[in-house]
């Protein structure tokens, strides 16, 4: 009987731990789930290709936009084909994957994609990362708490 308490005591606390509400979480979107704002903020951000970036105070939380759907003609797409978020310290840090393709009728790739990332605290600095190497932002906006 005392096992059988130890084993749902342990089964108890490993669950608590794995739930902690105050994780960094990220979740993909699409252009329909942004509010009006972010949608009139990334549809002039629609021109540029690359990452672009929108701070939601409100929600704790911010919106990465991943375009590469502005090709000239001859020249590669980009595709994008991961992403991820990691913190340390005060530095967040955006981390995606792209790869270039001249096949554009391909509807298994991404050509531009949208990350909602949760925020679990408040940061610093953010760095953004593509295929591993430093790399900046095309354009940051965002709305202020109330």
């Amino acid at each position: 009987m005392n096992k059988l308490w130890l084993l749902l005591l342990g089964i108890l606390v490993l669950t608590g731990c794995n739930n902690n509400p105050s994780s960094l979480t990220y979740s993909e979107l699409s252009e329909e789930d942004l509010s009006e704002e972010m949608q009139s903020y990334f549809q002039n951000a629609k021109e540029e290709n690359g990452a672009h970036l929108y701070f939601d105070e409100e929600n704790d939380s911010m919106v990465v936009y991943l375009n590469g759907e502005n090709v000239v003609q001859g020249e590669k797409a980009k595709t994008f084909t991961d992403f991820d978020v990691d913190s340390e310290e005060e530095t967040l840090k955006l981390m995606y994957k792209s790869a270039e393709t001249t096949d554009l009728s391909n509807s298994s790739l991404d050509f531009s994609l949208f990350y909602k990332v949760n925020l679990n605290k408040e940061y610093d600095k953010v760095m953004l990362f593509q295929n591993g190497n430093e790399a900046s932002f095309r354009s940051v906006s965002g709305g202020k708490k109330g």
